[in-house]
């Protein structure tokens, strides 16, 4: 692109309760990208009002030095972020609108029809349907249909994108990616663990991420509770926070697991966590294609997980990883079982899973393919306001 054309806003905009998730990690730090790239960008985050774990997002934003712009939501009815975000995209002028949400995606179709600006949404996944739920998904799709781009993050999901009618010429596969350099593996796993107070002797198995109910964590831990049950003591580090932690206090307490099992709580830097396993275990139901499995795997964490999503295009069973089905507490605890009693074949998938993942999962590859994206909506004529989907 020429410098002396001005380049449109890039606006990121997403909804959020407590300190979000995965997409986090692809915004605030895709932000900083373009930003070093010469793209204006700005970060809108539509949260609850009082909601003391936004500041986990907001001190993140501040240490990448992006722009962030948050907006207090009270629910599907508030009209005054609708009126608030009419402001901000008439005073930035020549925007593309970025979407990282259904609820992000729907104002952005509706915002357009009184201001012309193009229209990107990146699709991380659905998660669970619930029928309220359901229902989002439902009008999300729908608005999807009226978009200049969709980016999806697996395979699996810009195939649900046409069955729901959008168009396949607007739909791009662009998985996420990992900085494999920020995310290395310890010099010693040892050492790792010791600096987290636990014991060298004893296998650590983890998860990261968020806390609900699609991440299926209640089959992690009934898998541990089989291990130990077994005669195989193990070490359960669960590394985030979210809806279900509650619950998963619940089931840690009937399971008799409070000896076993770490709730950490949201950390802002995982990598410690990552350093100290000698398992990573994902056991989803629903998934687009999870950065903490990126991370794990550029740590060379051996990895556990299920084939949901778009995990089976990134673990080759038994190559770069083990694949078990969704649900499966007994296959969940066999699979651990073998990687922690066959340390020669746990460090061969770890440098595996590595490898691959330094090869074709890269954020600056990622990220060189998004400013195509957006050049080639730039780059293309305006079109008339659109009457609708």
């Amino acid at each position: 692109m020429p410098p002396s054309v001005t380049r449109p806003t890039i606006l990121e905009v997403r909804t959020v309760t407590g300190a979000g998730g995965g997409p986090e990690k692809t915004i605030l730090l895709g932000a900083r990208w373009l930003k070093a790239r010469g793209w204006p960008v700005q970060i809108v985050y539509l949260h609850p009002p009082a909601d003391p774990a936004f500041e986990v997002i907001r001190n993140r934003g501040r240490e990448l030095d992006v722009s962030l712009i948050d907006l207090e939501d009270r629910g599907p009815l508030d009209f005054r972020t609708v009126t608030r975000l009419f402001r901000l995209v008439r005073k930035l002028g020549n925007v593309i609108w970025h979407g990282h949400d259904y609820k992000a995606d729907a104002l952005g179709w509706l915002l357009h029809h009184g201001h012309r600006m193009k229209l990107v949404s990146t699709v991380h996944g659905w998660g669970v349907y619930a029928p309220r739920v359901h229902f989002y998904h439902f009008i999300h799709k729908l608005c999807l249909r009226g978009f200049d781009r969709v980016v999806c993050v697996s395979p699996s999901l810009r195939e649900e994108c046409i069955r729901a009618g959008i168009p396949p010429s607007i739909c791009e596969v662009l998985p996420n990616g990992v900085d494999c350099e920020e995310f290395a593996p310890p010099s010693s796993r040892e050492d790792a663990k010791r600096r987290l107070g636990l014991s060298v002797a004893c296998p650590v198995v983890g998860y990261v991420g968020r806390l609900s109910a699609e991440k299926d964590l209640g089959t992690l831990l009934r898998g541990l509770a089989r291990l130990i049950e077994n005669g195989l003591s193990v070490r359960a580090l669960i590394v985030g926070d979210g809806p279900a932690r509650d619950e998963l206090h619940n089931t840690i307490r009937d399971l008799s697991l409070e000896q076993h099992v770490t709730l950490v709580g949201h950390t802002p830097d995982p990598r410690p966590y990552y350093a100290a396993m000698d398992v990573f275990i994902l056991s989803s139901l629903r998934e687009g294609l999870p950065n903490v499995l990126l991370e794990a795997m550029a740590m060379a964490v051996p990895v556990v997980t299920t084939p949901v999503g778009g995990i089976p295009q990134l673990i080759r069973d038994g190559e770069t990883g083990t694949l078990i089905p969704p649900g499966d507490d007994r296959a969940l605890a066999e699979a651990v079982k073998q990687l922690v009693t066959d340390r020669s074949r746990a460090v061969a998938l770890g440098e595996n899973a590595r490898q691959h993942v330094k090869t074709h999962y890269g954020f600056d590859r990622r990220m060189e393919r998004l400013e195509q994206i957006l050049e080639g909506l730039f780059n293309r004529p305006a079109f008339p306001v659109r009457p609708g989907v």
